[in-house]
């Protein structure tokens, strides 16, 4: 009968408890910037990213080539790389035209191959 009792107690006091809490005034103001605060956090999430900071890099160096002087000194600085390079891998005094013909001529004895 006591386990009875103090059920029934619990169960009217959530009863007179659920209706307090339905009664109860939910609305609480928000601040005025609320929702653009919480729009700029996203933002600013997403761009803290690494693939968004590549994207935004990406971007930058693209628009900047666009520019025609940006443009014109890719290009030649492109090209002066190329020259430089392809003057440092070749040796001095080395002929490209006679190498190549001594690499294609039947007549020419290759180094390194046994005379018959």
């Amino acid at each position: 009968m006591d386990k009875h009792t103090s059920t029934h107690t619990e169960s009217g006091n959530d009863a007179g408890f659920d209706q307090l809490l339905r009664s109860a005034n939910l609305e609480v103001p928000l601040p005025g910037a609320f929702q653009s605060e919480v729009w700029r956090r996203i933002a600013v999430a997403r761009e803290s990213t690494l693939t968004a900071r590549l994207a935004h890099a990406l971007e930058s160096l693209l628009s900047s080539l666009a520019q025609p002087v940006a443009a014109s000194v890719l290009v030649f600085a492109t090209i002066s790389a190329g020259l430089w390079f392809g003057a440092r891998s070749t040796e001095p005094g080395h002929d490209a035209k006679l190498a190549y013909v001594q690499s294609v001529s039947p007549f020419v004895e290759q180094p390194g191959a046994d005379a018959p």
